[in-house]
């Protein structure tokens, strides 16, 4: 009976334990830092609420074996409804982005007064740098991802 009550007890301790860590993490899922990443780029960034101005700043990385051409980065701002409260884009990165290599990005969106923020929402566009293979029809094609940050 002991031996039931000392393991029932441990679990109950594990069980609490982790989720008191799971919220402090993730208190302020929108302005905290995150991170996402698919088979061709990964995608860092935090962010800061400083009255209606939204400063979002990370780094974007090539994942795939190919120089990146053009990439372009865009975060909106969306409330519950998921009514786009600010748009901004970034283009400012090198015109081909090697195989590993990060660059840093900087944005700021200015949200109308009396909004709430509740997720952002990232699309990415680019092109590869290298010629396609020659059974291809198309020779450029775009390349495109998108997700929503976190609840």
């Amino acid at each position: 009976m002991t031996k039931r009550f000392i393991l029932a007890a441990l679990l109950l301790l594990t069980t609490a334990g982790c989720a008191a860590y799971r919220k402090e993490l993730d208190g302020n899922p929108p302005f905290s830092a995150h991170h996402f990443r698919a088979y061709d780029l990964e995608i860092a960034w935090s962010t800061e609420q400083s009255g209606d101005t939204v400063s979002l700043a990370g780094t974007a990385t090539n994942l795939r074996g190919y120089f990146l051409r053009d990439l372009e980065l865009t975060a909106r701002l969306v409330d519950k409804e998921g009514k786009v409260l600010a748009r901004e884009t970034f283009t400012d990165f090198p015109t081909y982005l090697p195989s590993g290599t990060g660059e840093p990005f900087r944005m700021k969106l200015r949200v109308p007064p009396g909004s709430a923020v509740e997720r952002i929402r990232f699309s990415y566009g680019y092109w590869l740098a290298e010629a396609a293979p020659y059974f291809r029809r198309y020779n450029d094609t775009p390349y495109f991802g998108g997700f929503v940050s976190p609840p």
